[in-house]
């Protein structure tokens, strides 16, 4: 293994028999010229980037990194994966040591100005994702017991975004915050119109939830597109049912399509909208028998 870039004296840029990986160790860039072999005695954690690109878009974020950060977030990510159980996009881990850095000097210096009380995003992302929140809740276990620094509660909902947003295979954070704000105002929707508060607990909420963050999900990642364009033809005879059978049901979903199209220039297909008109029928049926 030999140095290509030196960021810092503590983070190196690597060949590992023609594979570009990041090295974190502790002095591991000191004295280390391009081409000079890495002492594998120092080295501590390998970060295999996804492409190249990814290397250059955070060169400078690592320059200024401290590779405590990086062994930190990386140990996060790692027991991310092992409890979520799903392929994450490498820079994660850049991303969440930056994150990371950034909200230890906020806390330390006395300076995190964030309210305790829960914000709709919080709330969101720990119905909508909980399996990501409850990570984030573990993640700051891990941090409390390697940094004896006591984290909000609100950086288990930033870590459980950076989570969210790696399995979306993206490095830009913002698609994660539309994908949970979008679901959870299409909720918001739900119980404005029929003047009711769900219960977030139940088996159909989840499911609903589910489906509603998958849809949306689908319509802002890139891959989206070409998907849609293999899907299946549209079912308008179901379509036609479902919006007859129950006019109450498709107004409601009449305003989430104008709502979608209105702040995000999402258009529905048909099918989507009638497996939305099901799943809200599903969720009065509960609220109905309570």
């Amino acid at each position: 293994m030999r140095t290509i870039r030196k960021y810092n004296n503590n983070i190196v840029l690597a060949d590992d028999n023609g594979q570009e990986v990041i090295v974190l160790g502790k002095g591991i860039g000191f004295q280390s010229p391009q081409g000079a072999e890495i002492d594998m005695r120092l080295v501590e954690k390998v970060f295999v980037p996804q492409e190249t690109a990814l290397i250059n878009r955070f060169a400078d974020t690592l320059s200024g990194l401290a590779y405590e950060y990086m062994l930190l977030a990386s140990k996060i990510v790692d027991f991310g994966k092992a409890v979520l159980q799903v392929k994450l996009n490498p820079s994660i881990v850049v991303a969440l040591a930056d994150h990371l850095s950034v909200s230890f000097e906020q806390i330390t210096t006395g300076g995190d100005t964030r309210a305790s009380l829960e914000s709709p995003l919080q709330l969101d992302v720990r119905h909508i994702y909980p399996a990501e929140f409850k990570t984030g809740i573990q993640a700051l276990e891990i941090i409390r017991k390697e940094r004896n620094i006591q984290m909000p509660e609100s950086e288990a909902v930033s870590i459980a975004l950076h989570f969210i947003n790696a399995e979306l295979e993206s490095p830009e954070m913002p698609t994660a915050f539309k994908i949970v704000t979008i679901t959870g105002n299409v909720m918001r929707i739900i119980e404005q119109y029929y003047g009711v508060a769900l219960d977030k607990k139940t088996l159909e909420f989840m499911r609903f939830s589910n489906h509603v963050r998958n849809l949306i999900m689908e319509y802002l990642t890139p891959p989206a597109p070409r998907h849609r364009q293999r899907a299946a033809k549209e079912d308008n005879e179901l379509y036609e049912l479902l919006m007859t059978r129950n006019r109450d049901v498709a107004e409601c979903c009449e305003h989430i399509c104008s709502w979608l199209q209105d702040k995000h220039t999402l258009s529905l297909r048909k099918n989507d909208v009638s497996f939305l008109a099901m799943h809200i029928s599903k969720i009065l049926e509960g609220i109905e028998k309570k």
